[in-house]
C-alpha cells in the first residue's frame, strides 16, 4: 500500500521546542561526540543528575540558573536518543532507563519547590503544600507517559506501518510470565498496559484478548494498516490532530511553561513581582496547562483510536 502520510506529521510528533531548536542543538553536539567513548546511557544518567542539579537551585532560589541547568537536562536527553539510533543501540533497557532518568529529574524539581513554598509559607499546612504538589507530579507523569506510548505507536504507523507498542507490550509480557523476568521488563510492561489503559479501554481489551493468539502479529498488521488507511482517507482530520495535540501532552512542555514562569519572574522578583511566588505561580501555570493539554490530546486519540478498536 502506498502511503499518502507526510514525512513531516512523524517531526510534528516532537514537542514544539524540540522541533524549533532542541533537536537540531543535540544533533549538532552529537555529531561532535559519535566516535567517542561517550554512551547512550551515560548521556541518560547525566541529565538525570544535572535535572536533579537544577532542583537544588529551585530550591535555594536561584530560579535562572534552574531554567538554564534544565533547559541543559532536556538537550541531553534528546542527544541520548540520536546517538543510541545513530550506533544502532536503541534498547527496551535504555527506553526504560531514560523513563526512570526522567522521573528522577521531575520529581526531585517538585520535591524542591513543595520544600521552597513550605519554607516560604510557614502558615499553611505543609501536608496540603506535598498533597498538591504530588498531584500535579501525578498529572506531569502521566502527560510524560501518555506522550512517549502515543509517539511510539502514531510515529510506527506513519513510518513502517506496524504498531511498535503491542509489539513491544507483547514482548515484555512473555518475559513477565516467564521465569525470573528482570526489574526492566517489569517496569515496561507496567507502564505500558497502565498507559495503554488510560489512553483507550477499547485498545487495552483487544491486544490483551489476542496476546496468546499464534496470529496476533498478522492481527496486529491489520490494525496497523487500518489504522493508516483511516489516517489517509476517511479520519485524515483526526489523525492530524492526534499527532499535533499528542506533541503538547509531552512533560517537556509542562516544565517548559514552569521554565518560562521562574524565568520571568526569577529576572524581576521584587521589581514588578513584589507579592508573586515564583515556585507558586510556575507550578500553576504548569498544571493548568498540564490539564488542558492531556484533555484536549485524550479526546481526539481516543476519537481516532476508537474508529480502529471498536470492532
Amino acid at each position: 500500500m502506498p502511503m499518502d502520510l507526510s514525512p513531516k506529521l512523524s517531526t510534528q510528533l516532537q514537542d514544539p521546542l524540540n522541533q524549533l531548536y532542541r533537536h537540531r542543538l543535540a544533533a549538532f553536539l552529537v555529531d561532535h561526540i559519535r566516535t567517542s567513548f561517550i554512551t547512550p546511557n551515560m548521556l541518560t544518567f547525566a541529565h538525570g543528575t544535572v535535572g536533579v542539579g537544577a532542583a537544588f537551585l529551585i530550591y535555594f532560589q536561584h530560579y535562572i540558573l534552574a531554567v538554564l541547568l534544565f533547559e541543559l537536562r532536556t538537550v541531553l536527553d534528546c542527544m541520548d536518543g540520536i546517538l543510541a539510533r545513530m550506533r544502532g543501540q536503541h534498547t527496551g533497557f535504555g527506553r526504560v532507563l531514560d523513563t526512570i532518568a526522567d522521573g528522577i529529574a521531575f520529581n526531585a524539581v517538585m520535591i524542591a519547590g513543595a520544600l521552597r513554598m513550605i519554607q516560604d509559607f510557614p502558615s499553611y499546612e505543609p501536608s496540603l503544600i506535598l498533597i498538591s504538589v504530588f498531584c500535579f507530579a501525578l498529572v506531569a507523569a502521566q502527560s510524560g507517559s501518555i506522550y512517549q506510548l502515543m509517539k511510539r505507536k502514531l510515529g510506527s504507523i506513519i513510518l513502517c506501518q506496524v504498531d511498535s507498542v503491542e509489539r513491544d507490550w507483547r514482548e515484555h509480557g512473555m518475559k513477565v510470565r516467564g521465569d525470573s523476568p528482570s526489574w526492566v521488563d517489569q517496569f515496561g510492561y507496567w507502564l505500558d498496559t497502565m498507559t495503554i489503559r488510560f489512553v483507550s479501554v477499547e485498545w487495552y481489551e483487544k491486544i490483551k484478548r489476542r496476546r496468546n493468539d499464534p496470529d496476533w502479529e498478522a492481527c496486529a498488521l491489520r490494525d496497523a494498516k487500518t489504522m493508516n488507511e483511516l489516517a489517509r482517507i476517511t479520519r485524515k482530520r483526526e489523525f492530524r490532530h492526534a499527532v499535533r495535540f499528542t506533541s503538547f501532552v509531552s512533560d517537556d512542555n509542562i516544565f517548559a511553561v514552569i521554565g518560562l514562569c521562574l524565568l520571568v519572574l526569577g529576572a524581576f522578583p521584587s521589581q514588578i513581582f513584589p507579592h508573586v511566588h515564583p515556585v507558586l505561580v510556575a507550578f500553576g501555570a504548569g498544571l493548568t496547562f498540564a490539564l488542558i493539554a492531556l484533555c484536549i490530546g485524550l479526546h481526539y486519540l481516543h476519537k481516532f483510536l476508537h474508529g480502529v478498536y471498536r470492532n
